[in-house]
């Protein structure tokens, strides 16, 4: 979860939309030659709506039941289960590599030495 949106309840491009209705509200008082008394109540109106935003993004939070540095500890977590299940897989690859240039060595030392099989000969 980022920051903006634990602290504002609103990720940036949420915050980017109320700060344009915001802007455009105010633009369209300054342009249809609205009282400038409505600037600091526009402002106000977008503030308080900024709150109750982050309100109820609280409490969904705390209703998952997890705090802020829960869902940290949370992610954390993750991320380092991630990492051990990448690194198991990359050691896999690297025991078949081995394994895959060890085959390649030996069909090229069989495509050298062509010795006929016999009986006995798979022993």
């Amino acid at each position: 979860m980022s920051r903006l949106r634990q602290v504002l309840g609103m990720d940036l491009v949420d915050l980017f939309i109320h700060l344009g209705v915001t802007g455009a509200l105010m633009g369209f008082v300054g342009v249809s030659g609205g009282p400038e008394e409505l600037y600091p109540v526009l402002t106000g109106v977008s503030l308080l709506v900024i709150g109750v935003r982050r309100s109820i993004a609280r409490r969904t939070m705390e209703r998952r039941g997890l705090s802020t540095g829960e869902m940290t500890a949370e992610r954390i977590a993750e991320l380092e289960q991630r990492m051990a299940e990448l690194e198991s897989a990359q050691s896999r690859i690297m025991e078949l590599e081995e394994r895959l240039d060890f085959t390649e060595r030996l069909l090229a030392r069989s495509g050298v030495e062509q010795r006929p099989l016999g009986p006995g000969a798979l022993q």
